[in-house]
């Protein structure tokens, strides 16, 4: 049953994804040639502010799924009660309390940005929708546990996948009733906030009848608790806001908004690769979590494996190919662009990937392992580093928009081939070389498909799109082959036999 539902779960994934994939592969450049890559650029910067608010946020939200699931696992009704509500009470305050300082920045934004007078009133109107998306996606987050909690996470992709129709069909409406702006991305991101809050509030009252919102519930002690655990995972997200939401914002300051349009449209192709990372991790997540609870340490400890081996063989294949063809990939995508200045940006954000993507799943490691304090201290020393070098970069040396996606390579590299996966090892007590393969086994994955790709390309690639997804998809075929037949035993093959028939069995 356990491992009929993980090949429901990847399957619904997928499909969501390739939902949003069709719809950002063409949209984007439809964005581009309408509003302008300056306009455009303003999108993801809104979207990466979203990602400081998480700073604070992150503390409460993010070891709820945790603490939640395990005692539903556990049947402890009235222990999941007090943390649902508690949290529920928690987010609605910090909603609040963020309301101030969006206020704020909306007043004073064109003394914040470099925003070109002609396109500043569609800018402050965006700026302002994705704030309010994100205060509504603060306060009732709480409901977002109910499929991740009962291993359900078919139905969340559903919901994600006709979430992503819905912002698109509200895009088209918006753009060809109205005048382009930018401002509409905000509108819809609103509406599809709403929608994904409303099923997430149905999905809460069916997947988890026993859960009761009571304000007697309410525990001071449970939100301690919460944050206690979870002020490492705020630590870890000042991180992430260090190391990939701040570029944006700093080439903004340092570059203007002409500049920070190219590395916005750069920006898409390893935001692509991520929703696959992020998509197919999620999967394994839930039952690391239920393995973890039940005391199943080695069962957890072959799932991890499992999951490396899985997302090294299949991430690697889009990353080796954009290696090869992301100047063609360009050309095709946003003709009129730089592409080869463009290809080069790309090629300096893919490559970090090819590392982190090996070991991406154990990430979760510490969240389920509750061993968060070392890897946040480590990430956010390694972010202000970051920081401290791109600017230093941009103000005394003449490198330019290329200072950000170099800084970026090297800090990501060391950190996720030398630190993550030797204390995911020690969070586990195992070996600490237990997880490096992965990682080889990721560049023998990437070099095989970048070997597989340009030979290809000599006798299939015409310049057109119908040779370079035939290119794509040969390419991806005969390296898994290869993959296969080199990293799988036999015992693995079948095992992923049965999961494709199963999976099959789903789509049917």
């Amino acid at each position: 049953m356990a491992k009929k539902q993980l090949a429901i779960n990847m399957t619904a994934n997928f499909v969501a994804f390739l939902v949003q994939f069709g719809i950002n592969f063409f949209f984007t450049p439809y964005l581009i040639n309408t509003v302008g890559k300056e306009a455009y650029s303003f999108f993801p910067l809104a979207s990466s502010f979203i990602g400081y608010a998480g700073i604070i946020t992150v503390a409460l939200n993010s070891m709820a799924s945790r603490f939640i699931t395990i005692r539903i696992q556990q049947n402890d009704t009235e222990g999941a009660n007090i943390y649902m509500n508690s949290v529920l009470y928690g987010n609605t305050i910090m909603a609040v309390a963020l309301t101030i300082p969006s206020i704020f920045i909306l007043l004073f934004l064109n003394n914040i940005l470099n925003i070109p007078a002609a396109i500043f009133g569609d800018i402050q109107w965006l700026f302002g929708l994705v704030m309010l998306s994100m205060i509504l996606n603060i306060q009732l987050s709480v409901f977002g546990v109910a499929t991740y909690a009962t291993n359900r996470l078919d139905l969340s992709s559903l919901r994600n996948a006709e979430s992503n129709i819905l912002r698109v069909i509200l895009l088209v409406l918006l753009f060809y009733f109205f005048r382009p702006s930018v401002a509409y991305i905000g509108i819809a991101n609103l509406i599809v906030a709403a929608f994904i809050l409303m099923t997430n509030v149905y999905y809460t009252k069916k997947l988890l009848p026993q859960i009761t919102f009571d304000r007697k519930f309410f525990r001071i002690e449970a939100i301690k608790e919460l944050l206690g655990a979870g002020v490492w995972n705020s630590i870890n997200q000042l991180s992430i806001v260090l190391m990939s939401n701040l570029d944006l914002l700093i080439a903004n300051i340092y570059l203007g908004a002409s500049m920070t349009g190219e590395l916005a449209i750069v920006k898409t192709v390893p935001i692509f690769i991520n929703t696959i990372i992020i998509t197919l991790v999620t999967v394994f997540a839930p039952e690391f979590t239920i393995l973890y609870a039940k005391n199943k340490t080695e069962e957890l400890i072959q799932s991890i494996k499992t999951s490396l081996k899985f997302m090294s063989s299949l991430m690697t294949l889009p990353i080796g190919f954009l290696l090869i063809m992301g100047s063609d990939f360009f050309t095709l995508w946003v003709p009129g662009q730089d592409s080869s200045m463009l290809f080069i940006l790309s090629n300096l954000t893919l490559v970090p990937l090819i590392v982190s993507t090996s070991i991406e799943t154990l990430f979760h490691v510490f969240s389920v392992t509750n061993k968060l304090k070392t890897p946040s201290i480590v990430f956010v020393l390694s972010g202000v580093v970051n920081v401290i070098l791109v600017i230093g970069l941009l103000k005394y040396t003449n490198i330019g928009v290329y200072a950000i996606p170099i800084v970026g390579m090297v800090s990501a590299v060391l950190q996720h081939s030398i630190f993550t996966p030797v204390y995911a090892a020690k969070s586990l007590n195992v070996n600490p070389f237990t997880f490096h393969f992965a990682i080889v086994r990721g560049l023998l994955n990437c070099g095989i498909m970048m070997l597989v790709t340009y030979l290809l390309s000599k006798v299939i690639f015409q310049h057109d799109w119908k040779s370079f997804i035939i290119l794509a998809f040969v390419s991806s075929v005969i390296t898994l082959i290869i993959n296969m037949l080199i990293f799988f035993s036999r015992e693995e093959k079948i095992t992923f036999a049965r999961k494709l028939k199963l999976i099959k069995k789903v789509e049917l």
